[in-house]
């Protein structure tokens, strides 16, 4: 499949958002005397600041509560037939997405595109197929909605819209007077607000999730106009853990200390101490500066002397984690397919299924078998974790079935997760919500010695993209320090 074409030059201008400038590390370039820093967190932010930080001349260690690096870029290749895998995590890199595509090249990975393809709709227990310029067979729609594509209700009112809030890559985000005026406000009732019926938001959220009843404006509206120029979509071939190990390899697996949870931070001006319980009992390691990457829902049970500023506490306290549920469904065959079903999402309903992901398409060998997935997110998918871990598959094929009426036949095998379930992030990303704005600034500012990292401190949250700009940020705040 088509490769995408990458080049350092692309990530050479400034990133801008809410109000802070960063320029990229200057790669290879060594650091004025070798100082020590430590990353807490071995998840793509983390491993990026370390990378980073390594190629400026600073001696890294990396210490992660996990046994395994990635964090939320997670393969399971057990448990399938055929040597298939599921994406737990990360599943898909846009092409605009060029921090992420230019750490797989230079880790030579290669990608497969997503295929496009025609997707099955289930709206208020009905289930169809949609040909551009027919009405839509939903009721309670506008009359200029009943033939209204989702490609052009997104030009028409969301992308109309980019102007007047600004752009995080070029001129800074947001604008002046847009906090005050949308900072308040769910992204649903902004397209409320600009006369979008309820009906037609159930087909706008089958498409795009049910998390737009719950994220604030501004947060969404940043991601939409960052990746506004999204084209074609992308797999790595093989599986997406490949990017986080690859960069591990890089960094050196012996500058990486897994299963080792960490229990408290010490920071002045003279520098940071880190104390963790380890495979072999409880240590510390002190170092000139600290790269916290670690999610703020586990940043809470971390002892912090002194504390940090009030704001940072507060962040820390109040920064909001989207759920996410997920079924993952191995079939005999992909028998939506006889039916001119396809693409990565091949069913986006309004029901506690929610959006049918396919990841058949970037599965290794000939094997004819699917891989798809029940991607909850939000009240669907409080509602699959709240049920016993035994019951979920159950739960997930009597909701499949209302659509996908072969799906027991089908099942070869079947995987259950729940973001909130996992001890290490409590959730799956980062969602600012109403009257949050101010939490943007805060989860980036730097507390002495002490940067953070993560994807809750990126316009591009939930995103590989927004773990990698923001450990790159933190080695370039590092480097400014001295």
């Amino acid at each position: 499949m088509q490769q995408p074409r990458i080049s350092r030059r692309r990530l050479a201008g400034l990133f801008v958002w809410a109000g802070a400038a960063h320029a990229l590390p200057a790669c290879g370039q060594a650091a004025p005397t070798e100082k020590h820093v430590l990353v807490l967190g071995a998840g793509l932010a983390g491993l990026s600041a370390a990378y980073e930080l390594q190629q400026l001349g600073y001696a890294v260690t990396v210490i992660e509560g996990r046994d395994r690096v990635g964090g939320r870029v997670w393969t399971l290749r057990e448990g399938f037939e055929d040597g298939q895998f599921a994406e737990i995590g990360a599943v898909r890199i846009p092409d605009v997405h060029e921090r992420t595509l230019d750490y797989c090249e230079m880790l030579g990975l290669e990608l497969d595109e997503y295929k496009d393809g025609s997707p099955l709709y289930y709206i208020d227990g009905k289930a169809f197929q949609h040909v551009d310029g027919e009405p839509w067979p939903v009721d309670g729609l506008n009359d200029d909605e009943l033939e209204l594509t989702l490609g052009d209700y997104w030009s028409r009112e969301i992308a109309s819209t980019f102007g007047e809030f600004g752009d995080p890559r070029m001129n800074g985000f947001p604008k002046p007077g847009i906090v005050e005026k949308y900072d308040g406000m769910v992204y649903a009732d902004f397209l409320r607000m600009r006369g979008t019926s309820d009906a037609y938001l159930k087909l706008y959220a089958a498409d795009n999730g049910s998390e737009i009843s719950t994220i604030g404006t501004l947060a969404w509206m940043g991601a939409e106009v960052a990746d506004q120029a999204w084209g074609a979509t992308y797999h790595i071939r093989g599986g997406n853990d490949q990017l986080p190990k690859g960069l591990a390899e890089k960094v050196g697996l012996d500058n990486i200390l897994l299963s080792s949870k960490v229990t408290k931070i010490e920071h002045d001006d003279a520098g940071v101490t880190v104390t963790f319980s380890g495979p072999d009992g409880d240590e510390s390691l002190s170092a000139d500066y600290l790269v916290c990457a670690i999610p703020f829902t586990t940043l809470r049970d971390v002892a912090i002397e002194p504390a940090f500023s009030a704001d940072k506490t507060r962040a820390i306290k109040e920064l909001f984690l989207m759920n996410a549920g997920r079924g993952y469904i191995q079939t005999r065959t992909r028998f939506w397919e006889k039916d001119g079903i396809g693409g990565l999402k091949i069913a986006k309903t309004d029901g506690p299924a929610e959006r049918i992901w396919n990841l058949s398409d970037v599965q290794p060998g000939s094997s004819t078998k699917g891989m798809i997935q029940s991607y909850t997110q939000n009240h669907n998918a409080e509602a699959y974790c709240a049920i016993a871990p035994e019951e979920r598959e159950e739960y997930c094929l009597a909701a499949v079935e209302k659509f996908f009426p072969d799906i027991r036949a089908e099942k070869v095998a079947f995987y259950h997760f729940c973001w909130s379930d996992d001890p290490w992030a409590k959730g799956a990303w980062t969602d600012i919500l109403p009257d949050q704005w101010w939490i943007v600034a805060a989860t980036r500012q730097p507390e002495g010695r002490v940067v953070f990292a993560g994807e809750h401190t990126s316009v591009w949250a939930g995103w590989m993209q927004g773990a990698i700009e923001s450990g790159q940020r933190a080695a370039d705040e590092i480097a400014a320090m001295g």
